[in-house]
């Protein structure tokens, strides 16, 4: 696939008509009231680039031949002031086992730029391509954490990127203490100090607990709750008011499940 465009059969030859084909394990964020939609994998990993318009119901694609990211999936898209940042998803490989894949797009001057290769001897100074990781946006910086790197296991690293300066920062937490382990698949959503990290995969067993990382004390407590969803990979999930709503997922080999269910962050209840 290197070097290759992994496109869809455009539902209609009119531009102002095309609409991104059926896909899943992409990644879409919105920003200053357009949604935007990257990759992900149809019959094969995907690497088109689109624009939907909120207000007049249509959809744009965009370029991303020159210097945008290759064919990615189960990677991650955050926003912050007019940038987009894309992480991770590549596809496995040693080349992509000792490289960060980081790549920026600048809304206004419609342009990509991609962060510096990392040399394997120097991985330990910056994450390196992984999947399945969660991703937010806390004051000006992204915190990613989890993930898994094929063949090399799933990973429980938390690492922050800072917009303005583009240095990265690992936060993992000491392996004795307590915190989500190693998982991909889950949910992420920032609520005011907290980080809130909902279910995923640890090794072959979904999960169904929650996990808050406080930003001013930096670190993680568990949140018991009497009900909530079942266990759950692959959903997706957002703050809206005081309350994070959490969307679809499954378990693995059955079908997804279509069930919307709310988690009240003041009064620690879901419904």
């Amino acid at each position: 696939m290197k070097g290759k465009t992994a496109q869809c059969d455009w539902k209609s030859a009119s531009p102002k008509k095309s609409s991104p084909c059926d896909r899943y394990k992409h990644a879409c964020i919105i920003c200053r009231g357009f949604l935007y939609l990257y990759g992900g994998r149809n019959t094969t990993s995907l690497r088109d680039f689109w624009r939907y318009n909120i207000v007049k119901n249509e959809w744009e694609m965009l370029d991303c031949s020159r210097d945008g990211p290759e064919e990615l999936e189960d990677h991650s898209m955050v926003a912050y002031k007019g940038n987009l940042y894309i992480f991770g998803g590549m596809v496995d490989s040693a080349f992509t086992q000792a490289k960060t894949p980081l790549w920026i797009y600048d809304i206004d001057s419609a342009r990509w730029t991609e962060c510096c290769n990392v040399p394997a001897e120097t991985e330990s100074l910056a994450p390196t391509n992984r999947k399945g990781h969660s991703a937010v946006v806390y004051h000006s910086s992204m915190y990613i954490y989890g993930g898994y790197f094929g063949i090399r296991g799933i990973s429980q690293e938390f690492w922050t990127f800072h917009f303005d300066t583009r240095k990265w920062l690992c936060v993992s937490t000491p392996s004795h203490s307590t915190g989500p382990g190693p998982r991909h698949g889950h949910s992420a959503v920032v609520y005011h100090t907290g980080m809130y990290l909902f279910g995923g995969l640890m090794g072959l067993s979904e999960q169904k607990d929650l996990w808050k990382w406080d930003f001013v004390s930096s670190s993680w407590s568990n949140i018991r709750t009497s009900q909530g969803p079942p266990p759950v990979v692959g959903h997706a999930s957002i703050v809206f008011k005081d309350s994070m709503l959490i969307f679809g997922g499954g378990i693995s080999n059955s079908s997804p499940n279509d069930d919307l269910w709310k988690y009240h962050f003041h009064t620690q209840t879901w419904k």
